[in-house]
């Protein structure tokens, strides 16, 4: 009979000590809505959501693959998924602001004449492509 009671507190002990969750790591929680990629939190404002709608509008409506490619490694337009830019830093706003100006042929250093017309040529709303540089910037960071 002592063995049984013995036993059973240990099981009670085991089993209570699984029911709590594991504290985090460095103590600190992030929001849901926060990706990391490799370790690094979004820019400030840009959610999951907003990366995930930039992915789709990357592949459709914003024609983006069509030059960069599907996996945006480059084709007609420069690859976007490496750390190397060739105009400008490749922070979120300059990204934006290059999907929305556009590159024109001077500025094409990549394939010499290759422009990029102002939100692709696609007429994406400014939103569009606030996401759609979400997601690029995703892909080099």
């Amino acid at each position: 009979m002592k063995r049984t009671s013995f036993a059973f507190a240990g099981l009670v002990l085991a089993f209570s000590a699984c029911a709590q969750p594991p504290p985090p790591s460095d103590g600190i929680a992030l929001p849901a809505d926060v990706i990391e990629p490799e370790g690094m939190a979004l820019p400030e404002g840009i959610t999951d959501a907003m990366v995930e709608e930039g992915q789709r509008i990357y592949a459709g409506a914003g024609i983006c693959a069509a030059c960069h490619g599907p996996d945006a490694t480059g084709g007609i337009g420069p690859n976007l998924s490496d750390a190397e830019w060739l105009i400008g830093d490749g922070e979120y706003e300059q990204i934006v602001t290059q999907i929305l100006d556009g590159v024109s042929a001077s500025q094409a250093t990549f394939r010499r004449g290759a422009i990029m017309p102002p939100k692709g040529g696609s007429g994406i709303t400014e939103a569009q492509v606030r996401a759609v540089s979400a997601y690029v910037w995703t892909l080099s960071h």
